[in-house]
């Protein structure tokens, strides 16, 4: 076999999996992967920061089903990128992260830019290696682009020394692997029978992000019919995982403890989908009841039972499973969906058209009464993310991604325009003036590739979650207490200049009467808007 470089080896695993972008942000050490890809048909997709390309590609991800390829700078990058590769990983959004390191002649002297990558990475991916030899770098490409894709979907890792990419190995061999993850335990009865024991209206439904990534939506809905089964979602999810008008979908579980504790004692069983209920604050009791049974049925064994003790533990894909399930269960009737979009945007509008509430609440529900129900709607911790979610939901929306499961902000921005990347339509994000800042130079890349997203900021010049944080952890009045560090003030932010400057078309929206012009503007516009909203309260 001819001997081949290690350029030329990239450009091959790039062609062999059909690879369209690589989303990036690189240094001094991924030059020579840069100019690996010359001649490639992979367009290369170039954000302003690290954490900003991660997050791009891990909306690219979400919506394509199988791992984005990002390429970010070596110790520094991958530091600046871990959070957003933190809130993919648990997310379970596969993505193959690809950073250089120092030529391997020179790394015995510890230079500038060497350092140990994988050590770094492994907190917040499912697998880390470096690359030594050119002899192992097909391979290694193989390896981790697989595992990525592989259940649990995760961020994998792979560092690359520079010099390989022009050192010549016959060692290369790609293959497009196809994989096939349609598993069904074969020893399903106990589950059934246990199932069919619950009594009525004491079976609940947890369905957590796998439920999304398997298609298993439909499945789960016709089990809980079946079953007369109550169904949720698990907090921070990230992707839609239920059927917002189905008539058995009671809402999100809470986010704190004790009352996750509270509501699932009502119930005698508990059916977990996927890998957990996530949390986010300790409020003094465990999520979990004693007395719970919990049936958890997951497509990776090391998620089962993870957290909390299970009476059942079963392995198996959540689509083909769950349709086992229902097939076991007998014969029923199809789901009817009693939704009417009239009568909800009415109790809706009740709810948030109150006078006491913030004016612009209203201009909330405008906006989202306005848009297609099949927009994709992104969230990300506002003091308004809330608002946001109870009124999409209520209103029917079926593509809601919420706040960022591994809790880092800059997430929203960043995914959003992937999912338009991906989707070729006008996603919506929800951020808070302070959330933006941590991703605002996404805009860069949307406005550079012409990718169709519609940026809502909430302007409330403080981060107010943090204050209402804050008041609800000590026991304390907002209005009298002194915040320390939480205000943007003395200088005063001028955000539409910054998003002006990386290249948004800017507007305003603080009435009722301007929500239908100002969103026929951005929707008719192919690149990003972003849209500015006072908040008062």
């Amino acid at each position: 076999m001819a001997l081949q470089s290690g350029a030329q080896i990239v450009r091959d695993f790039l062609s062999s999996n059909e690879i369209k972008y690589v989303f990036g942000n690189p240094g001094t050490t991924e030059t020579t992967f840069l100019a690996a890809l010359d001649g490639a048909e992979t367009e290369y997709i170039l954000a302003l920061h690290e954490s900003s390309a991660t997050g791009i590609a891990a909306g690219y991800a979400l919506i394509t089903n199988k791992a984005a390829v990002v390429n970010i700078h070596t110790y520094p990058g991958l530091a600046n990128a871990l959070f957003n590769m933190k809130n993919a990983h648990d997310a379970g959004i596969p993505l193959l992260v690809i950073a250089g390191q120092q030529d391997t002649r020179f790394l015995i002297h510890n230079p500038v830019l060497a350092a140990p990558n994988t050590e770094l990475a492994k907190t917040a991916t499912k697998y880390a290696y470096e690359v030594n030899r050119i002899e192992d770098l097909c391979i290694a490409f193989q390896r981790c682009y697989l595992q990525a894709n592989l259940e649990p979907r995760k961020p994998v890792f792979l560092s690359i020394p520079m010099d390989l990419m022009a050192s010549e190995t016959d060692k290369v061999l790609f293959r497009k692997t196809q994989i096939i993850d349609d598993v069904v335990s074969e020893s399903l009865s106990d589950v059934v029978a246990a199932l069919k024991a619950v009594p009525k209206g004491k079976l609940a439904i947890a369905a957590d992000y796998a439920v999304g990534s398997s298609n298993a939506i439909a499945a789960m809905s016709a089990v809980a019919h079946q079953l007369g089964a109550d169904i949720y979602s698990a907090p921070f999810h990230v992707q839609g995982v239920v059927d917002p008008l189905d008539p058995n979908y009671r809402g999100d579980i809470p986010i704190t403890t004790a009352d996750i504790n509270a509501l699932l004692s009502k119930y005698d069983t508990l059916l977990l989908l996927g890998e957990k209920i996530d949390t986010f604050l300790y409020t003094g009791k465990s999520a979990f009841p004693m007395e719970l049974k919990v049936i958890h049925i997951s497509p990776t064994a090391s998620q089962l039972g993870f957290d909390y003790p299970v009476d059942f533990a079963v392995v198996g894909n959540l689509r083909c499973t769950l349709e086992a399930i229902s097939k076991a269960l007998g014969t029923s009737l199809p789901v009817q969906s009693t939704f009417d979009a009239a009568s909800a945007l009415a109790k809706v509008n009740e709810t948030y058209a109150a006078s006491a509430r913030d004016p612009s609440d209203k201009v909330i529900v405008e906006i989202l009464a306005q848009l297609d129900r099949a927009t994709h709607i992104v969230t990300e911790g506002s003091s308004e993310d809330a608002i946001v979610q109870d009124i999409s939901v209520k209103l029917g929306y079926s593509n809601v991604h919420f706040s960022p499961r591994g809790g880092g902000l800059g997430w929203a921005m960043p995914l959003s325009t992937g999912i338009s990347l991906a989707t070729s339509q006008h996603a919506v994000c929800f951020v808070g003036d302070g959330g933006s800042l941590f991703s605002i130079h996404t805009i860069w890349t949307a406005a550079k590739h012409k990718i169709p997203v519609i940026f809502i900021c909430f302007v409330n010049h403080e981060y107010r979650i943090l204050k209402d944080l804050w008041c609800a952890e000590k026991g304390v009045e907002f209005a009298t207490t002194n915040f320390i560090g939480l205000d943007f003030n003395n200088p005063n932010l001028d955000l539409a200049a910054i998003a002006s400057g990386f290249g948004a078309r800017i507007d305003r929206c603080n009435e009722v009467d301007n929500v239908k012009t100002v969103l026929d503007n951005a929707l008719s516009y192919q690149g990003p808007t972003m849209i500015f909203v006072e908040r008062h309260k």
